[in-house]
């Protein structure tokens, strides 16, 4: 709880220092999946996991996905209360099944995978409707969707332009889950110091980025890398908390090709387009 509380709180130190488908049929002998186990989202349970099931994208993405729910929820053998809805900021709408604890061993960063998870994940896999169609082949483990945070208009959909410049990530752990509200909160920091700040949420983890510039923030070289335009290089030069692409709030260092610590420095990103992630 300590190690969560410390990310939410680590701006204050910045400061300081599918159509048609009308049913599912459930094998012969898949049986009940059982009970859905509760718990905090904290503790040695792990962090939250969740099963992926499918992604629609398109001006009717929401109205697909109720309809599949829908047919979901009426199966044999699903918890009905398990079949959760999510839209997201990339025209995309997620459904989801059920909450699971994964924990990663200490050493290895191998995670836990309860028996439970992996038997839904199977039986989903296996639905078919009556022609033999299956949905959900490539349902998949996901951490858990978590709800979004910021104010609408700071999401990164609504800047004009091609290029933004990337001054933060933060990525969820077994004891951070708040990613979404600490990447918000940066943004909001950004924004009180008259930065156009914008936020980028996925369930794999948030982004923030300043300003949104056109092609030509990234200038071609006839040898080398290319370099960055010069409203860019201000930009970055201008506060020490555009210097940086921090993770999790805090400066983390990339290996040299001699071996040298270099801290990772904030970085131009295409912005995602309707229908497309990162």
């Amino acid at each position: 709880m300590k190690q969560r509380l410390k990310y939410v709180c680590c701006f204050t130190m910045f400061v300081a220092g599918s159509a048609g488908i009308v049913g599912c049929q459930s094998p012969g002998n898949a049986g009940s999946l059982g009970k859905h186990s509760s718990g905090g989202l904290f503790g040695p349970k792990g962090a939250p996991w969740s099963i992926l099931c499918l992604e629609i994208t398109g001006e009717y993405h929401r109205a697909q996905i109720e309809q599949v729910a829908d047919m979901l929820r009426q199966t044999k053998g699903i918890r009905a209360r398990d079949v959760v809805i999510q839209e997201d900021s990339d025209y995309t709408a997620r459904l989801y099944y059920g909450k699971y604890y994964r924990k990663t061993e200490a050493g290895t960063g191998r995670r836990s995978t309860p028996k439970q998870m992996t038997a839904d994940l199977s039986f989903l896999r296996s639905l078919a409707d009556a022609q033999g169609k299956y949905f959900f082949l490539r349902a998949r483990k996901v951490r858990y969707p978590t709800p979004h945070a910021g104010r609408t208009e700071w999401d990164l959909s609504e800047a004009i332009g091609v290029y933004t410049l990337q001054v933060g990530v933060f990525e969820p752990t077994d004891d951070f889950v708040e990613f979404k509200q600490a990447a918000a909160e940066f943004c909001k920091l950004l924004r009180d110091r008259g930065y156009e700040a914008y936020y980028h949420h996925t369930e794999a983890g948030s982004t923030v980025s300043v300003g949104s510039f056109g092609e030509d923030a990234v200038i071609a070289q006839p040898r080398g890398l290319p370099r960055y335009s010069q409203e860019v290089l201000t930009l970055q030069r201008s506060d020490d908390l555009l210097k940086y692409n921090r993770l999790n709030g805090a400066v983390y260092n990339a290996k040299s090709d001699r071996g040298k610590k270099i801290p990772v420095a904030s970085r131009l990103v295409r912005i995602p387009q309707m229908g497309e992630g990162w």
